[in-house]
Formats: C-alpha cells, sequence, structure tokens
C-alpha cells in the first residue's frame, strides 16, 4: 500500500506583476507575503513601498524570516486586524541578527 502524502501547494510565483526596480530581498519579501500568509489582503504598490521600509528601518533584522516566524505563530488566525501594523510592531519587537 502506497503511503498518503499531502500534495504540494504550488502557488504562482511569477515575478512579471512586481516592479522591475525592486531588490531580491524586497521580491522574495512581497512574493512571501501575495502567496504564502494566509489572510493577507496584498496590494501591490502599497507592499512595494511597506517592504522597503520594512528593509530600510529594521537593517538588522531579517524581514523574512520574522515573517515566516509571525505566520507560524499566528497560525492562520491573522482575523481582520491591520496585518501591516501587527508585521511592523512584530519587527520592532524582534531581535537583531548577529553579522560575522
Amino acid at each position: 500500500m502506497k503511503p498518503t502524502s499531502i500534495p504540494d501547494r504550488q502557488p504562482s510565483l511569477s515575478t512579471d506583476a512586481l516592479p522591475a526596480n525592486v531588490d531580491p530581498v524586497a521580491t522574495d519579501v512581497l512574493l512571501y507575503l501575495r502567496d504564502k500568509l494566509p489572510g493577507y489582503t496584498f496590494q501591490l504598490d502599497l507592499d512595494t513601498e511597506f517592504v522597503r521600509e520594512l528593509l530600510d528601518d529594521f537593517p538588522d533584522v531579517d524581514v523574512l524570516e520574522e515573517i515566516k516566524t509571525f505566520r507560524w505563530y499566528y497560525d492562520r488566525e491573522l482575523g481582520k486586524k491591520n496585518h501591516r501594523a501587527a508585521i511592523r510592531r512584530w519587527m520592532a519587537n524582534s531581535k537583531p541578527r548577529h553579522r560575522c
């Protein structure tokens, strides 16, 4: 008998709709917000500026990893709160990454 497996969820990871002048780190964060954060209302123009601001304001924080941690901490219970404010607050409370 074959083991049952969970099918992979393969969201569209196309970068076609993203602005061309966005750096690779910001692109990764934008794609994660768009495709992997349940309940998040993605708005390209607003989120492009939001992610740029996060990366500028929190240079010692791994923004993508913190957003992943935020996602799993709330585990699909984001509700109707202001997601961007909640993510920004999460970043402000995060510990800076150690650089060698």
